[in-house]
């Protein structure tokens, strides 16, 4: 039926360009989060489902978890298709590769009608992830089907009229971290893309490389993990127990090996994933992450006033800052949190090593943390509510208690759990005696 609005499942259109997702962010995504309607449907070819206009709408409502989408269906003798044709944009649509953004204008000899539908209307959040029996039909589905990760309330930080709550990610069944999240995104998407290989290489702190092994194992693929010689030895244990091929490389910080493993990886035909640049571990978190804890917290009937978490690749605090930020505005701080200088904490460095989604999303404030600092936040935590969390969510704990006012809704972002961090534990205990 051409000329008339109907709604297809979002899986069934086909995308044939490459959008930039930060063209999606500012043009679609946020306003849609801050509005809450549609007022356009997507063009499609009726017989393809290939999209023709609408590219940014559909890459938005995929991030905020449409499962219907509104269409127009046209006549394909009323579009004109410059400097390509029509069976161009149909092809790309439905075998790839996909076309660059801007490189072709679409004429539709067809009035469009406008809309107005409730963001809402066309959800799928609460039909995949609102009450669950936790029966899974293998481990990938562990992962996701496990979502959201819990929101608890710190009784012994909250108080009077300030409420402290903290997001476990350290859940999570591979790494016990959010990085399973970034693990899975990106296989997926290369899969998707069929950019994949049968070796996968990372430069990883230990999270990433045991959630990207983890998944590897059930895809039949291997890892090449390089990691920096100031990461705790167990990180080593752990990964070869899970079968990676593990190289020690001489460097501080995990994104100064980069260049080398990107080199290493082209000359041995290996896939580079690149959690620091690839932009699946931004979109994880914003169609999941920050949509999870709004959800949570609505359940409750709360809004925050603060969330705080560390930077690392800066993917899951830049996707928490854009969308509150765009629902709420004002009315919430996003407070990121760095390793001083001088400082190693493993899992966080410091925004000038280089951050790609930071710059996309406002931060009110960076707040810097020693490891001592961090260890202690991590004891503070282990000892007043019995939850043993990693060197990262110790800096979140050191972070909330240098901003901490008497007021308001506070919220941690709790990255791993604290397991593989015994040997700093024990050299500061050590140095307590």
């Amino acid at each position: 039926m051409t000329g008339k609005v109907t709604y297809l499942s979002i899986d069934k259109l086909k995308q044939p360009v490459s959008v930039d997702l930060r063209r999606v962010i500012l043009t679609k995504y946020s306003q849609l989060l801050r509005d809450g309607i549609v007022r356009e449907p997507i063009v499609i070819e009726g017989d393809t489902r290939v999209v023709l206009r609408g590219f940014e709408l559909l890459e938005a409502l995929k991030l905020l978890s449409a499962e219907i989408v509104p269409v127009v269906q046209v006549d394909p003798s009323k579009v004109k298709v410059k400097p390509i044709t029509l069976k161009d944009v149909l092809v790309a649509g439905v075998r790839g590769p996909k076309l660059t953004y801007g490189s072709f204008e679409v004429h539709v000899d067809e009035d469009i009608p406008s809309i107005e539908v409730g963001l809402s209307e066309l959800d799928g959040w609460r039909k995949y992830y609102g009450g669950k029996l936790r029966v899974y039909n293998d481990t990938l589905e562990l992962l996701y089907k496990d979502w959201p990760t819990p929101l608890v309330k710190l009784r012994s930080l909250s108080y009077g009229g300030r409420n402290v709550w903290a997001k476990l990610e350290g859940v999570n069944p591979y790494s016990n971290s959010v990085k399973d999240r970034i693990g899975w995104s990106m296989i997926m998407a290369a899969i998707e893309e069929r950019e994949i290989g049968d070796v996968l290489y990372e430069a990883t702190s230990t999270n990433t490389g045991i959630a990207i092994t983890a998944i590897a194992n059930m895809l039949g693929k291997k890892t090449k993990l390089f990691i920096p010689q100031t990461i705790q030895r167990v990180s080593d244990i752990f990964l070869k127990v899970l079968g990676a091929d593990v190289v020690r490389m001489p460097i501080s910080l995990t994104v100064e090996a980069i260049g080398d493993v990107d080199s290493k990886a082209k000359i041995e035909g290996a896939t580079h994933l690149n959690q620091f640049e690839n932009d699946s571990n931004f979109k994880v978190h914003l169609k999941y992450t920050a949509r999870e804890l709004d959800e949570q917290l609505m359940s409750i009937g709360l809004k925050p006033n603060y969330i705080i978490g560390g930077l690392g690749t800066s993917g899951h605090m830049s996707a928490i800052s854009i969308y509150f930020k765009s629902k709420y505005g004002e009315t919430v701080e996003i407070v990121g949190v760095q390793p001083a200088p001088n400082e190693i904490i493993p899992g966080i460095r410091r925004i000038e090593t280089g951050m790609k989604w930071i710059h996309w999303a406002e931060f009110d404030r960076i707040v810097d943390v020693s490891l001592k600092e961090a260890v202690e936040g991590a004891i503070t935590i282990a000892r007043r509510e019995g939850l043993l969390i990693g060197l990262s969510s110790g800096a979140v704990v050191s972070a909330f208690n240098k901003i901490a006012k008497d007021e308001g809704i506070y919220i941690l972002i709790f990255p791993d759990t604290g397991y593989k961090y015994a040997e700093q534990f024990e050299k500061y205990l050590s140095n307590q005696l």
